[in-house]
């Protein structure tokens, strides 16, 4: 009997130390920052503790290395407050390590905006994520580098960029000249290839700060319920260029704020160079507008009340035009359209005007300045950031060279469905409705206000509507009518007219007096009384009295019958019971780095000398001149290639 059961037990206890292997892997997800950061948004970010105790928010969406900025960086512009020290600054003192890295990257980890100076330093140090520590992770440290504006001045950078992995890669390997080789981890490779994870792959949606919706990022799978509708596929690097179709505005639901209820063609409006196929663009969760031809933002922009910003190379919202308060709280959308995997189909992503009204805040501007996140200054290539982003859902699985991108729902979002991604499988999206996901946080608007604002009843701009069969118009009918009315008020005035001057030749003919029963002391007519034909017709010229709704001063309609001004409001009521106006009570803190793949524009010279850190000592040295180029600016004539701009 015991030689009988000793197979099956032998086979039991061989599957009892198997299948703790199988159970251990499951997605790692990560920790987000209960604050937002950024001068251009405010934005979520992930929080990462590296070495022991730094603590640090990061945007995620960097392939290969995670790019930091470190303690020294405040102290290149000391006249400045140091917006980068919100989010976490990195000092490779207290990491442990002791590697000599001799590759440096460029520390363009953006494709947005240019990044000017210096590039960085090669690192490693231990990374926890979420409850995951991943070992001699490959990090790229930043000490003196900044984002450039269209008009030459430059800008601190503020938040740094989390590694998310790269195709077909677990770690990297850097050579040292005679020493032996360091090896830097990636974070999502380490965790497959330490068995934490089923495949090296992340799922990843950033969400918004308004309104606040948390962000999802997943290590080894991803949340099914952050993805909605058809889904793009992709190979190799997922920041590869893709082809953009088109761009376009719909109305979802409710009026429509402009005179069409959908319109497209907008990216290549005013731009022939863009052909049927469409505009090749980057996605990049480490860059932050919609970074796009200057005739494409106009396009946009001129169905908007914005002004362009030259400095800046962006759109200010106009807050007084009522226009502003209508389209930003509207059920409408900015519609992303890329060709599907057949190319006789489109996927359309779309962008609520609601996540299009971000915040731009010191020290970009001196305050807070609600703004259309297009952005049409240089750039190393046309990208989608993470204005894009808070709509979209971007996942990998790196071991096949596979990625994806899809639509991303509205703050009405169910429990996470999380689903561990296993190497070579395809995403699956939930069966949720992308337009109830933003009820309740967009006003389908109703048309009596579109018309209030002087506009005329939403309709689509693609086709005037058709008569009825066999008859004119109802438009047209009104305007026979009233031609016909006053043709006929026409003959009669003519009639009464030769009526009063024949009785009253024949007056004067007999020798008879007027009819003094109807005196006309202020007329010149003799005989009968003429009647005015709106006794209480009045001249108002108290206008500030009307606007501010005085009941002393009436207008009076042609019948003489007096009805109050009705002033235009403002503002719309928010869901949360807050007016729009400034979306941020308060300025948020300043915006993330720039970047590209290219070699970054080293700085032109200068005989400044740079303050560096001795160990923890600061070598202090004599400032130059303020620059004049802007009350928070930092600008390249100023500068050396291996010194930083000056502080003010």
């Amino acid at each position: 009997m015991a030689a009988s059961l000793s197979l099956p037990l032998s086979l039991l206890s061989y599957l009892l130390v198997l299948s703790p292997v199988y159970a251990a892997t499951a997605p790692v997800a990560a920790t987000w920052s209960d604050s937002t950061f950024g001068p251009d948004g405010p934005w979520p970010a992930i929080e990462v503790t590296l070495g022991s105790s730094q603590r640090i928010a990061m945007y995620p969406g960097r392939e290969f290395q995670s790019f930091l900025l470190t303690s020294n960086y405040c102290s290149y512009n000391s006249s400045l407050p140091c917006y980068t020290t919100q989010a976490g600054l990195y000092n490779e003192d207290r990491s442990g390590s002791s590697a000599s890295i001799q590759w440096q990257p460029g520390s363009d980890f953006m494709f947005g905006v240019p990044i000017k100076g210096d590039k960085a330093t090669s690192w490693v140090d231990s990374v926890l994520f979420g409850d995951q520590t991943i070992e001699s992770a490959s990090l790229a440290l930043v000490g003196k580098s900044f984002m450039e504006y269209p008009d030459g001045t430059w800008y601190p950078l503020t938040v740094g960029c989390l590694g998310i992995g790269a195709p077909e890669t677990v770690n990297q390997s850097f050579s040292n000249g005679a020493e032996p080789s360091t090896n830097a981890s990636l974070l999502p490779g380490y965790l497959w290839e330490n068995g934490q994870t089923a495949s090296n792959s992340f799922g990843m949606h950033i969400g918004s700060a308004n309104p606040r919706m948390p962000g999802s990022f997943y290590f080894g799978g991803y949340d099914q319920n952050r993805i909605v509708g058809e889904i793009l596929s992709y190979k190799d690097d997922y920041t590869n260029q893709i082809p953009l179709k088109d761009i376009g505005i719909r109305v979802v639901n409710g009026s429509s704020p402009w005179e069409f209820e959908s319109l497209g063609g907008l990216l290549a409006s005013g731009n022939s160079s863009i052909n049927s196929g469409g505009l090749q663009v980057s996605v990049d969760g480490c860059s932050p507008y919609l970074s796009l031809p200057r005739s494409t933002c106009d396009a946009i922009a001129a169905r908007l009340p914005v002004t362009f910003n030259e400095r800046l190379g962006l759109y200010f919202w106009n807050t007084q035009d009522p226009k502003y308060t209508q389209i930003v709280t509207s059920a409408s959308a900015l519609e992303f359209v890329f060709l599907g995997v057949s190319n006789t189909r489109n996927v359309t992503i779309s962008v609520p005007f609601l996540h299009l009204n971000l915040t731009l805040s010191a020290p970009l501007v001196e305050e807070p300045t609600p703004y259309f996140p297009c952005y049409a200054g240089p750039a190393p290539a046309y990208t989608l950031g993470r204005a894009f982003l808070q709509d979209a859902f971007v996942g990998a699985d790196w071991g096949s060279r596979s990625w994806w991108l899809a639509q991303a729902p509205g703050p009405n979002i169910p429990p996470a469905s999380v689903v561990e991604l296993m190497q070579g499988d395809s995403l699956k999206a939930s069966e949720n409705d992308w337009q109830a996901s933003w009820s309740g946080f967009w006003t389908a608007l109703p048309p009596s206000a579109t018309s209030a604002a002087g506009s005329s009843p939403s309709r689509s701009i693609d086709a005037e509507p058709a008569p009825p069969s066999g008859g004119l118009t109802k438009e047209a009918q009104i305007g026979v009518g009233v031609g016909v009315g006053v043709v006929g008020l026409g003959i009669i005035g003519a009639l009464i007219f030769f009526f009063l001057r024949r009785r009253k030749s024949k007056t004067e003919e007999n020798g008879v007096a007027p009819n003094a029963a109807y005196p006309a002391p202020d007329r010149q007519e003799q005989g009968y009384y003429v009647p005015v034909k709106n006794h209480n017709s009045l001249e108002i010229t108290d206008m500030p009295s009307i606007a501010s709704g005085n009941p002393s001063s009436m207008m009076f309609n042609q019948y003489g019958q007096p009805y109050p001004p009705q002033p235009y409001p403002q503002t719309f009521p928010q869901p949360y019971g807050q007016p729009y106006g400034q979306p941020y009570g308060q300025p948020y803190t300043s915006e993330l780095s720039g970047v590209s793949k290219t070699t970054p524009t080293e700085l032109p010279g200068s005989t400044y000398e740079p303050q560096l850190l001795d160990g923890t000592q600061v070598v202090n040295h004599t400032p130059s001149p303020p620059s004049q180029a802007s009350p928070h600016s930092l600008h390249p004539s100023n500068h050396d290639t291996d010194q930083p701009p000056p502080r003010e």
